[in-house]
């Protein structure tokens, strides 16, 4: 039986129980006329203001528990809703605004998962298409160097290719690893150490080396004299390192310089990464740490990426208990920092 069944019953027979147990009172009590019409008098306003109660204050409730089950039963099949009216019983108020706070979370949720998975599928279907072009190079070369066609210049242009080629499909990979790795290990914590930034900086900077000399930069570098040790992990640094200064020959033109300055502020390493690229747009400086962002729209080989890679970065650096920001100008270039905790005992 259903509760609203259940409650009609209960005010049916408590009608009967009051007309039956007036009638009987009468009987028994031989009152007189004029008594008997104030008893069924006052029987009868009682009964009008027990049905004004119920209609004004039980009722009200009752709708209250039903439109509760109503709405659960919809959010069970997806159909997230919240309740517009608010009962006057402070209990059931109270559970109400929960009820559609919780709502209100579930939908967000929802929305954010799929947006997420929105982003997954389009990620995806950008590698997947990217990782085309490269990898019909590499046959085109391999049908060349086994037809034996090629002189011995061409031989070396075309393994040239070949590096460059392997190396976009090893970017491609990593990118796509990273965000997998972020992903599933989005609440681990990152052991640390005692490192030093410099000896990790020279590392990332060996990496870069052809890349600078072939496009005529220069690397300046100051503050690493008596910076201390940082509390990280060398592996999470370096891809740190790795990013930040990736984005700024990225993003720069060849033969201009990028800064490297490094200094300490409020027990912390601050690492400072200057160029004079085209710069971020205001309305961009706050996105630009969201996952396949990208200040360019069109994406292009010139730049390439799936703008993941200050997505990663940023995820590493907070999990390491650091920060990083960015200060931008169109046509001057950007300022990337990173500060990391101090080594401490």
């Amino acid at each position: 039986m259903k509760l609203k069944q259940l409650l009609g019953l209960i005010y049916a027979s408590i009608l009967l129980c009051i007309a039956i147990g007036t009638t009987i009172f009468l009987k028994l009590m031989y009152i007189d006329t004029r008594t008997a019409s104030y008893v069924m008098s006052t029987a009868i306003i009682s009964t009008l203001l027990f049905a004004i109660i119920n209609y004004f204050v039980i009722k009200p409730l009752l709708d209250t528990i039903m439109n509760l089950q109503k709405a659960s039963q919809q959010n069970a099949r997806g159909h997230y809703t919240t309740l517009n009216k608010y009962p006057f019983a402070t209990e059931l108020a109270a559970l109400t605004k929960d009820y559609n706070t919780m709502v209100k979370q579930i939908t967000q949720q929802v929305e954010e998962l799929k947006q997420s998975e929105k982003e997954k599928n389009e990620m995806i279907a950008n590698l997947s298409h990217d990782i085309k072009t490269p990898v019909a190079s590499l046959i085109a070369i391999g049908q060349a160097l086994s037809d034996d066609i090629l002189s011995d210049d061409e031989k070396k242009r075309y393994l040239e290719s070949v590096s460059e080629n392997a190396q976009r499909i090893t970017i491609l990979a990593d990118e796509l690893m990273q965000v997998t790795i972020d992903n599933s290990s989005e609440n681990t914590n990152v052991i640390t150490d005692e490192i030093m930034v410099d000896d990790i900086l020279i590392k990332v900077l060996n990496a870069f080396k052809p890349r600078i000399d072939h496009d005529q930069r220069e690397i300046m570098i100051s503050g690493f004299e008596t910076i201390p040790a940082i509390k990280a992990n060398e592996d999470v640094v370096y891809r740190i390192l790795y990013n930040v200064i990736e984005n700024s020959l990225k993003y720069s033109q060849s033969g201009t310089p990028i800064q490297i300055d490094v200094k300490v502020d409020n027990n912390m390493v601050n690492i400072e990464v200057v160029d004079e690229g085209k710069g971020i747009p205001e309305e961009d400086i706050t996105k630009i740490f969201q996952r396949t962002y990208r200040v360019e729209k069109s994406r292009n080989q010139a730049t390439g990426g799936h703008g993941l890679g200050l997505f990663i970065t940023k995820n590493l650096v907070e999990k390491l208990g650091g920060k990083i920001s960015v200060k931008s100008k169109i046509g001057a270039g950007s300022r990337f920092s990173v500060a990391l905790p101090i080594y401490t005992d």
